[in-house]
Parts: structure tokens; C-alpha cells; sequence
């Protein structure tokens, strides 16, 4: 790392390491808040008592005895009210300052209290008892938190020091563990700021009102020289990147895998809580399923027919219409492809009912037909085809193929296919994802229960019938997506054929 940058790398880093010696938290003194209520109720008390005197003098009807003691009973209010006015102007002036708090060294102020009203109202800090299988709460314990604190902070202070320690080499394992260290920190440093905001305090003081410039310190300056450390080293850079791509991938995988393990287990737990261990009750999920007339292999059946069907006819005839809008130059081919254009921005809901109607007339309602043969007109597939043969295709072959007596179909077929095979992978994929999941179509078109989707029985199971049924529902879409994963799988290859094509230049 060049010196100019580890300067500043160790002023940033020196930033955040004051600003958690700093007070990052104001736990105001509501105590005067918190006798309003009181003073309240007794004004009440002596409002009632006032009325009351005021209707024996009016009715004449007491004795002068009994009037009297009604007096000294509303003096006797009025004191206690003036106490109460009193006692919180005394907090408000002595104590309107409140209780700060720093990261480090200290810990938290011995006269707050953590408002178990709150914790239990919402559930906060719970655990699972794996032996009942049941919630239970916890009592809060600031030990953790701090713990958490000196952890920041020691991994913070560790990743300096290693920094300073690798010299000026330009690639070191030192660099490579620092910049782990400092991310740690950095996450640990956020959590422990957002998990001090959300301590519930108990009256009478409030809950911590965060400086935003000390957490901009803190933050800020390991933001800043952690991107002047990895910007500034090779391998921590690369490091970082491959800690980021791990962390996008798992973004996408968790989702999926939380879907798999909810097929396991009851519906009980799934609604307790999220789990990524299966559980033990696929079994009986399935056999929910069975019961509820879930017939897997006519969901199957029909979802792949219809699919792979519309797919197979979208992406060929599409290829051929994109080749032609690139090949052959005639007439009005400007306007078609600008028609072509124009039918991407309509949205498929719009042309819904023309579209029931229409199938309606070719006697194709509960007919199979009436989604595959209609996928041949794809003009978002059109539009992706013809600019990959824009970038891809040159004309020199078409021209060599007609010279050599080759037809166009025969062309077509033989020389620009397999050209175009990654794109059509690409579009394969897209195609029969929209196709597998789409819903609405094939209930407009599908009465016969012989023809229900996948998508359709799975939305059945969501009705009111079974709407406690969770882990079969889980169970369902994971048989929906399992399908889709897997041509994924089959032809991502092609994908990535097509990306390694497309960046070579010639």
C-alpha cells in the first residue's frame, strides 16, 4: 500500500476509533413527563372535591360541620397537586440534561432499566427451546452487547495494526486478513449502534437518542479506510469481491433453501418461526397433499406439456422472424418491427379478455392449444433475438450458404441456429419460467380438472380450507420450482457460452 494512502487509511480509522470513546447515546430524564399522568388524575380529584362543596353551600342542605370538612378535603387535594407540580418542576430543572453513554470504556448507566412491559408485548429477545419445542423469553443482559462492543473495537484496532505491520508491499496474507478483520468490525460496529437505538428504557427515562455525528464518525471513518485499504491492495480487493459475490449468492440461494426446509416441517413451527434445519414432517405434508386431491403427476403433466410446448415454438418461429428482420430487406420492414416494438408495452392483463374470447370462438377453452400455439407471437423474445444477431451474425455466411445452392430454410437451420444457441438457452429459460408460473391464463382457459397447472393447485391449497396448512403449501411450491431449477441448471451453460461470445472482439 502506497504511503499517501495508508495515511489516510490510519487517519479514518483513528476517526472511528475516537468516536467510540465518544457519547454516542442521550437518554433523556422524562420524569417530568412521566408525572403527568399524575398530575392529571389529581387535578381530576380536585375538580370533584371543588363540585361537590360547591353543590352542599348551593343546596343548604349540610351543616356547617360537614362543609367545613369538605374544604379542608379540597385544600387537602390542592396540596397534593401542588406537591406533584412541584416534585416535577424539580426534575425538569434538575435533571433536564439526562444520562449520556459512550461506546468504550464504560458501560451503560447503572439507573436505566430495560422495560420488560415492552419485551413481552412484542416478543423481543426470545429463544427456541429445542427440548419442548416451544418460545421461551429471556431476561436482558447487557453482557453480550458490550461484548459485542470490545469486539468491534478489537478487530478494528487489530486491522490497523496488521496494516502497519505488512510495510509497503505491494500484496501481503497481512493485508488479506486485516480487510477481513475491518468488514467484521464494521458489521459488528452497525449492529451494536442499531441494537442500542432499540433497547426499550424504562421511565423515567426515555429511550437513546443516537448522535448522528458520532455514528458517522464511527461508521464513516471505517467505511472510508476500508475502502482506501482494499482500492489501495490487490488481494484484498480481489478478497472482498469474492466475499461479496458469496454474499449475493447466498441472497438467492437462501429464499429457495428456506422453501425446502418449510416443506419439512409443521405448520406450527413454520408459523413460530424461521428455521434453515429441515424438519421431520415431509411425510406428512405429502400426505395432506394427497389428501386435498393434489394430484402431482397431472400438475406435472400439464405445467410441462404447456410449457415446454409454448417454449419450443417461441423461441424457434421467434428466431426465424428475428432473422428475418435481419437478413432480408423489404419493404415496410421498419413499420413491422416497430409493431413488433409497440406489442412489448402492452401489458398481457389488457389483452386478456379479447384473448378468452378469441380461444373462445376456436371452441379451444380447455384445450392445451390455446397456450402453446399463441406463444408463437413473442415479440419480447423477437427484440432479444434480433439484437444478439445484430452483434453476432454476419451476412458474409448467409451469402456463401445461398451461393452454394444451401436453401433458406436449410440456412436457417444448419447455419444460423446454432449460432444463435446461447440466446435461445437465454430466452428457453425465461420462456419456460413465465410459461411454468403463469396462473392467470390457465384459469381463464381451464375448467376441467384434468388440466389444472401446477400453479393452479397450489393456489387452491391457499384457500380458506387449508389455509393452516403451511407445510404443504411449502411443499407444493417447492415441487413448482424444482422443475425450473433444474432446466436452469441444464442450460446455464449456454448462458455463459453466450456471455464469453459476446466479450470476444474481433
Amino acid at each position: 500500500m502506497k504511503r499517501t494512502r495508508k495515511i489516510v487509511f490510519l487517519v479514518f480509522i483513528a476517526i472511528a476509533i475516537i468516536g467510540m470513546f465518544l457519547p454516542i447515546a442521550k437518554f433523556s430524564d422524562n420524569s417530568s413527563a412521566s408525572l403527568t399522568a399524575d398530575i392529571e388524575k389529581q387535578q381530576g380529584k380536585v375538580d370533584s372535591a371543588e363540585t361537590q362543596l360547591q353543590r352542599w353551600i348551593d343546596g343548604g342542605k349540610k351543616s356547617e360541620a360537614d362543609i367545613q370538612k369538605q374544604r379542608d378535603k379540597v385544600q387537602k387535594e390542592k396540596d397534593k397537586l401542588q406537591a406533584l407540580m412541584d416534585q416535577q418542576a424539580a426534575a425538569t430543572g434538575e435533571n433536564a440534561s439526562g444520562l449520556s453513554y459512550a461506546l468504550l470504556p464504560g458501560k451503560l448507566p447503572s439507573e436505566l432499566e430495560v422495560d420488560i412491559t415492552v419485551v413481552n408485548q412484542y416478543k423481543l429477545y426470545e429463544s427456541w427451546n429445542m427440548a419442548n419445542q416451544t418460545r421461551v423469553s429471556e431476561e436482558w443482559n447487557f453482557n453480550p452487547f458490550y461484548a459485542l462492543i470490545w469486539g468491534a473495537f478489537g478487530t478494528l484496532v487489530l486491522a490497523a495494526l496488521l496494516v502497519v505491520l505488512a510495510g509497503n508491499k505491494d500484496a501481503s496474507k497481512l493485508y488479506t486478513v486485516a480487510a477481513f478483520l475491518h468488514l467484521i468490525s464494521i458489521i459488528l460496529s452497525g449492529y451494536a449502534i442499531l441494537r442500542l437505538a432499540a433497547i426499550p428504557i424504562k421511565l423515567p427515562y426515555g429511550n437513546a437518542e443516537i448522535s448522528t455525528l458520532v455514528v458517522l464518525m464511527i461508521m464513516g471513518g471505517s467505511i472510508i479506510s476500508f475502502a482506501a485499504h482494499v482500492q489501495g491492495v490487490h488481494n484484498s480487493k480481489r478478497s472482498m469481491i469474492y466475499v461479496f459475490c458469496t454474499f449475493l449468492s447466498l441472497l438467492a440461494i437462501v429464499p429457495f433453501w428456506i422453501m425446502i426446509v418449510n416443506a419439512t416441517r409443521s405448520s406450527q413451527a413454520i408459523q413460530q418461526g424461521v428455521s434453515v434445519i429441515p424438519g421431520t414432517y415431509l411425510q406428512y405434508n405429502w400426505n395432506v397433499l394427497a389428501s386435498k386431491n393434489f394430484d402431482v403427476s397431472v400438475g406435472f403433466m400439464n405445467s410441462a406439456i404447456i410449457a415446454f410446448g409454448s417454449t419450443i415454438l417461441s423461441v424457434y418461429f421467434s428466431a426465424m422472424t428475428a432473422y428475418g428482420f435481419k437478413v432480408y430487406n423489404f419493404k415496410g420492414r421498419a413499420f413491422l418491427y416497430a409493431v413488433v416494438m409497440a406489442i412489448i408495452m402492452i401489458p398481457t392483463q389488457v389483452t386478456g379478455t379479447g384473448f378468452f374470447m378469441f380461444m373462445y370462438q376456436l371452441h379451444w377453452v380447455n384445450n392445451r392449444l390455446a397456450l402453446i400455439i399463441p406463444s408463437i407471437a413473442a415479440a419480447g423474445t423477437v427484440f432479444f433475438f434480433r439484437q444478439y444477431l445484430e452483434a453476432n451474425l454476419q451476412l458474409s455466411l448467409v451469402e456463401a450458404a445461398r451461393i452454394d445452392g444451401c436453401g433458406e430454410i436449410r440456412t436457417f437451420n444448419r447455419i444460423i441456429l446454432p449460432i444463435m444457441v446461447p440466446a435461445m438457452a437465454t430466452m428457453g429459460i425465461m420462456a419456460v419460467i413465465g410459461s411454468w408460473n403463469n396462473y392467470l391464463t390457465p384459469l381463464m382457459l381451464f375448467t376441467d380438472p384434468g388440466l389444472k397447472t401446477l400453479p393452479m393447485m397450489v393456489q387452491e391449497l391457499r384457500g380458506d380450507i387449508y389455509r393452516t396448512e403451511y407445510g404443504s403449501i411449502y411443499l407444493g411450491l417447492a415441487m413448482t420450482a424444482l422443475p425450473l431449477i433444474i432446466v436452469y441448471f441444464a442450460f446455464s451453460k449456454f448462458i455463459i457460452a453466450g456471455v464469453a461470445l459476446g466479450g470476444v472482439k474481433e
